[in-house]
């Protein structure tokens, strides 16, 4: 009798671990949206297709109230927490680019001068790896579970969106070339020697030309764009060769100003033609690569570069930023159907969310009324440099100023045999009394304080202590940095990111596909809970540094 229980328990568990390898996606798809605000998703909803993202938000769940835990928040951090599941303090990835103290330079989160791109048409001296990722990210847990029998392939138009995702052991990383070659996808010699023949018959069908060989015009009607600002207004930058930063946008006249000055394939950034090409691009490398064809999950990131550099460039209440969305969404439907007829509907596992939202343009702000003001980083600067040199004696007592982030001189502080705890903190007391700024926190006190709570807890959760600063900067709402220190409210155009404020913070996280159930939630969540979510799903280890915690809902 026992042996008949024990055999039927033998095969229930057989059963049920049968099922669970089952019930394993084939393939996970990230995707981030750059520079996409949560309430995006609402404010151009009625003109969605529904096959889009509407297709997901009704049939998948949605965090409603997903937010960032850490300051900054920009392009190079946000891909690098969402991926390993923690934040700058543990990842080591503390912006886009930062001082070094070592080389006495600003580097690139990404650069890397011991690798060469591949696939480029000229010859090049500068490289990219994930090198200066201190964790492992999900994907390089994939890799590891699997014993890198998975494949994980990582495409964006920005290199850092295509390298960080990918971490450290991806397949590869792939991003638009438009320096040194047509408008190529490349990669870095850290993945490969040379490019996969379908990614070079890819490029020889010459898409960003094409793309380019077109126009821009509204997807509608453009007196219909009404959750906009009118077509022409003041908040906006006109592209090269245009007056006006006004609909329709000719590319092949404005290509060849572009082309003077060695950036005609860059044009495509700041068209949702640039969207469609990465798109195309996302769906040749699922079917060329195989992914999510056996038994083992693969997993592809991609990455939206375009909503960025059209909220840089024009602003979030323009009408370019609201037909860019609209024709991603048709983008996200044309990329959903592929991935129906190729990896099967159920079989893929999707998340959408995004790097960083955005504020508002400052002068639009002030224009009706609402906080908003600059932040004169080079006044400041100055100031913080001639009260140093009146408390200590003149010297060099500032090595950089990016904004947010003051590096004090330690050679000439340890020169002057000077407490560097004391130095920071006479640094911090006097940026305290500038108008614009509303916290300083010194390097001291962020390696010997905990915060719990607040503005403090997201300065200390982007705090490194290798790589961050001396003094970190907070600034009021709506603020924003500018270098000039001769530039106005008026001059201001296009908007900005970085601030630890809510309309920098919230951003859509959307889940869909394979065991995802249907729902929505209005709890707190962060982007650092995606890592472990997914590990909990595919039951591989977290990535090394994780921080955050499963999405509880997706489990009920």
């Amino acid at each position: 009798m026992i042996r008949i229980i024990a055999i039927t328990a033998l095969f229930f568990l057989n059963g049920f671990i049968a099922r669970s390898q089952a019930d394993k996606p084939k393939l996970v798809v990230g995707i981030v949206v750059d520079q996409m605000r949560f309430d995006h998703l609402y404010k151009y909803q009625e003109r969605f297709s529904n096959g889009g993202f509407k297709r997901i938000m009704r049939d998948g769940f949605n965090y409603k109230n997903t937010q960032y835990n850490y300051i900054p928040t920009v392009t190079a951090a946000g891909h690098a927490s969402i991926y390993t599941g923690t934040t700058p303090s543990m990842h080591g990835i503390i912006g886009n680019t930062w001082y070094q103290r070592s080389s006495k330079q600003v580097i690139t989160n990404i650069g890397d001068n011991n690798e060469l791109i591949v696939g480029t048409s000229d010859v090049n001296s500068y490289g990219a790896s994930p090198r200066n990722l201190l964790t492992s990210t999900i994907t390089d847990q994939l890799r590891l579970g699997t014993n890198f029998r998975a494949k994980v392939i990582s495409v964006s138009l920005k290199d850092r969106g295509a390298i960080l995702p990918g971490g450290h052991s991806a397949n590869a990383a792939y991003w638009h070339d438009w320096k040194s070659s047509p408008g190529y996808f490349v990669s870095s010699s850290y993945y490969m020697d040379e490019l996969p023949k379908w990614v070079t018959s890819f490029n020889k069908l010459e898409k960003s030309n094409s793309y380019l060989s077109d126009s821009w015009s509204t997807l509608y009607p453009i007196e219909s764009y009404t959750a906009s600002a009118p077509d022409d207004n003041n908040y906006e930058r006109a592209l090269g060769g245009k007056t006006s930063a006004t609909f329709p946008y000719d590319y092949k006249s404005m290509r060849e100003r572009y082309r003077e000055i060695g950036a005609e394939f860059q044009l495509i950034w700041v068209t949702p033609a640039g969207n469609s090409l990465l798109t195309d691009f996302a769906i040749e490398a699922i079917k060329n690569e195989g992914l999510g064809t056996d038994d083992i999950t693969d997993f592809i990131n991609i990455s939206y570069s375009v909503p960025d550099v059209i909220g840089h460039t024009f602003g979030p209440q323009s009408v370019e930023f609201e037909d860019v969305i609209l024709r991603l969404d048709r983008d996200i439907e044309n990329l959903l159907k592929s991935l129906d007829a190729t990896v099967g509907t159920g079989n893929y596992l999707l998340f959408l969310t995004s790097d960083h939202g955005s504020v508002p343009v400052a002068s639009y702000l002030a224009d009706h009324k609402l906080p908003a003001g600059l932040a004169h980083i080079k006044q400041y600067e100055t100031a913080l440099l001639t009260h140093l040199n009146s408390k200590y004696g003149t010297n060099q007592w500032v090595e950089n100023f990016d904004g947010e982030a003051v590096y004090l001189n330690r050679d000439v502080i340890k020169q002057k045999k000077l407490s560097l705890r004391a130095v920071q903190q006479e640094a911090a007391d006097f940026l305290i009394t500038l108008d614009e700024v509303t916290g300083a926190l010194t390097a001291s006190d962020l390696q010997s304080q905990s915060y719990s709570y607040g503005m403090k807890q997201m300065l200390q959760n982007g705090y490194h202590s290798k790589r961050s600063g001396d003094v970190l900067l907070i600034f009021k709402p709506g603020f924003i940095q500018n270098l000039d220190p001769r530039i106005t409210m008026q001059k201001i155009k296009g908007t900005t990111h970085g601030s630890g404020y809510a309309y920098d913070t919230h951003v859509p996280m959307l889940w869909f596909g394979n065991s995802i159930p249907k729902g929505k939630s209005v709890r707190k969540v962060s982007v650092i809970d995606i890592a472990p979510s997914i590990a909990q799903i595919l039951n591989i280890p977290y990535p090394s540094g994780t921080t955050g915690e499963p999405l509880i809902e997706l489990f009920e």
